[in-house]
């Protein structure tokens, strides 16, 4: 619960400050209740937290009340991580902090949180960033009485969500009758049915009543983005809070992210170099958009049974080689936590004239707090957040759904400024495919690739979008800006204890009872001197042996806990923005009672950080072909040898293993076979089977479309 939220205010120190700074500190303090209650509900406005002023008059100052070390990543104090606005005098917008340019520094640590620029009669007027930042007159907080509805005003502007504000002001006032979709017609096909009336109380009737339609053309259309509405305005902040030139909100899912942005990228025929141990909608993002895939190798962790990450030298590899991509995708970070240093993958990629793709849908969360960043030396610090204003991707989605507060499904699309710069201000040759694929009047336009994303996406949108998942949507950055610090840091502050009750009472070091980045990706390379991070909010803990991992697994069933994903000797535990401090302590319970099961498994140590033969081949067909053909269904064990036309997928952990255009192998076979022979044939998606039993089948091309279908060379470009 918060019990206060902190105002920093940077002052050069005045005579009238000591006893105007009480007056400031209550005016901003009322405003912002009156605020809350206006915008939230109708609760008692001492339900919400004041605003709490603290004082700091130097820049280097500001940075110690913040830091309780001073450095890159330190840890917040306790005003620190309660910040949710920061008010600066004008005369320091030109000083330093810790060496770096003020600006730069905020644009860093604290990216998300609102600046508002103090000014002084008679000072000159100052220049101030375009967007996150506003200046107004000291003289506003001073008489907060006389300008209190213009306080409230630029409250509104940083934390009022636009749509769901709109959203809930339409259903409350006005409403009436009903004569659109959907048909339950806000709720009164439910709550007027005596056998339905139950299904309408559990889920109270505001869930039903905002269940609106298109029809209501005032709150807006994901089809019409364009248009002055609350959803595009809703948008626009959501922009401004990730720090992108585009947000776009999606409903069904991060899978709809990817198939949407491949197709905006890439034109049929074109290399784009994928992370093989990526989610199955990136593979097929690959089949719609007729795109040539390179499979990056993907290394196996057998000791853990887990997914490594791409070794930055196989990456520089392959860019190098792959003459003519467009693309890159990787996945950072990776189901179990581990962050890519995009900073540098981004400078090979430019180098290589190949745009970066994130596929972020594990870490929405990585804007909101300093924790996220990596230090190179030299008092040159980066961020891990894949789109950020410093140096990283040029598009990342994301399933806010994961790691912060909205419903499931609800995901976005994050467009990079950088990549913006590049299509209109940047003139390097290695990017004029670029500005020829989204040309306006001869030169590359911002505006064209906007246009040509949102076609694509009346592709894949429903065109009745479920009006709550976009409420949550909007509400969900909006949060992060006010409580985002807060919120994380209580988390990460959880999360480091949590280790070391379980450590402390296993008597064994943490990375014995927990996998870190040298556990999940080998100890053969540096990988934290090359920028990887694991992150603490992916609890991956270690169990002996499957026989263990078994027993704790039910053992957390009795308990009434369910995990996030598992393998056969580890455990994975996500800690969101939901995740309460009580939650750690029904799960020290369990680990507590089975401390004989917990220890970093022995079985398969030689095998860390292997390549995996099943999934290491390139394909030779081209996969929006493969997967297009009529095919022929053929037993799984006669399938050696043949062009897979289907994908099939064993989950956990979800990596394809046949996929359109492969030629399969005998190591695909075994690895399926496995999957079944452990878990079942319901195990593996996409396999067909009658009734449950043997044989089991998997299509492939015939032998007339062997000799039709676009074929490959082995490098993963088109055979001349």
């Amino acid at each position: 619960m918060i019990r206060t939220l902190t105002v920093f205010y940077l002052h050069k120190p005045h005579r009238q400050d000591v006893k105007n700074l009480p007056v400031v500190e209550y005016g901003l303090s009322d405003a912002f209740r009156d605020f809350c209650r206006e915008t939230f509900d109708a609760r008692s406005p001492l339900d919400y937290p004041p605003l709490k002023l603290v004082t700091v008059n130097a820049p280097d100052n500001l940075a110690r009340a913040l830091f309780t070390s001073g450095g890159p990543r330190g840890v917040l104090t306790d005003a620190g991580r309660a910040c949710c606005l920061f008010l600066i005098d004008d005369a320091f917008m030109s000083a330093d902090i810790e060496g770096r340019p003020l600006r730069a520094w905020m644009k860093l640590f604290f990216p998300a949180i609102p600046k508002v620029v103090v000014t002084w009669r008679g000072h000159p007027d100052v220049a101030i960033p375009a967007r996150r930042w506003t200046k107004k007159d000291f003289a506003v907080f001073t008489h907060p009485a006389k300008c209190h509805e213009r306080i409230v005003h630029l409250f509104k502007s940083f934390w009022m969500p636009r749509f769901s504000t709109a959203l809930r002001q339409y259903v409350t006032t006005k409403a009436g009758t009903n004569w659109h979709t959907p048909g339950h017609n806000g709720g009164r096909a439910f709550s007027t049915s005596p056998f339905l009336r139950g299904f309408f109380d559990s889920y109270g009737g505001t869930i039903f009543r905002t269940d609106l339609s298109v029809s209501v053309e005032s709150l807006g259309d994901l089809s019409s983005p364009e248009a002055r509405t609350p959803l595009s305005e809703a948008q626009k902040l959501t922009s401004e809070i990730f720090g992108t030139a585009q947000s776009c909100y999606i409903t069904n899912g991060t899978s709809t992210s990817n198939k949407a942005m491949l197709m905006t990228l890439l034109r049929p025929g074109e290399t784009v170099l994928i992370d093989r141990n990526c989610h199955k909608s990136v593979h097929h993002a690959v089949v719609t958009s007729g795109a040539v895939p390179r499979y990056l190798p993907a290394r196996w962790n057998a000791r853990l049974g887990v997914w490594g990450p791409v070794a930055l030298e196989d990456i520089q590899h392959e860019l190098a080689s792959a003459a003519g991509a467009r693309l890159l995708v990787l996945t950072t970070c990776t189901y179990e936590g581990v962050l890519y240093p995009v900073w540098e993958i981004a400078r090979l990629c430019e180098k290589a004239g190949v745009l970066f793709y994130a596929d972020e849908a594990w870490a929405a969360h990585l804007n909101f707090h300093p924790f996220y960043t990596f230090g190179r030396g030299k008092g040159d610090t980066v961020r891990y957040n894949a789109v950020n204003e410093t140096c990283g991707a040029h598009f990342s989605v994301q399933s806010t759904h994961k790691t912060l507060a909205a419903f499931s499904q609800a995901s976005m699309i994050h467009v990079a400024t950088r990549f913006k710069q590049l299509l209109e201000e940047d003139s390097s040759p290695a990017f004029r495919w670029l500005r020829r694929r989204f040309t306006l009047h001869g030169r590359g336009s911002y505006e064209k690739f906007s246009h040509d994303l949102h076609e694509i996406l009346r592709y894949w949108h429903s065109t009745s979008p479920h009006y709550p998942f976009l409420a949550a949507l909007d509400v969900a950055g909006v949060q992060m800006r006010r409580e985002g610090l807060k919120l994380i840091d209580e988390r990460l502050r959880w999360t480091t204890a949590f280790r070391k009750r379980v450590s402390d009472a296993c008597g064994k070091p943490e990375n014995a009872c927990f996998a870190g980045l040298e556990e999940i990706a080998g100890r053969a390379a540096d990988w934290r001197a090359a920028g990887y991070m694991k992150d603490p909010l992916k609890i991956v803990l270690l169990l002996k042996s499957p026989a263990a991992c078994a027993t704790f697994k039910k053992a957390l069933l009795k308990a009434h806990i369910q995990w996030e994903k598992s393998s056969a000797t580890t455990v994975l535990f996500l800690v969101t923005a939901g995740t309460m401090e009580e939650h750690f302590e029904y799960l020290f319970r369990v680990c507590r009672q089975h401390l004989r099961l917990i220890g970093a498994p022995t079985a398969g140590t030689a095998n860390e950080g292997r390549i995996l033969e099943a999934v290491s081949g390139q394909p030779v067909a081209l996969p929006r072909d493969a997967a297009l053909c009529d095919g022929e269904l053929v037993p799984i064990e006669q399938s050696e040898g043949r062009i897979a036309s289907q994908f099939l997928v064993p989950y956990p952990p979800g990596i394809p293993v046949f996929i359109p255009g492969l030629r399969i192998t005998k190591a695909m076979i075994r690895l399926i076979r496995d999957v079944i022979a452990s878990d079942g044939p319901d195990a593996v998606h996409g396999l067909f089977c009658r009734g449950g039993h043997a044989p089991y089948f998997v299509e492939v091309l015939n032998r007339d479309e062997e000799t039709r279908v676009q074929m490959l060379s082995s490098g993963g470009g088109r055979r001349s």
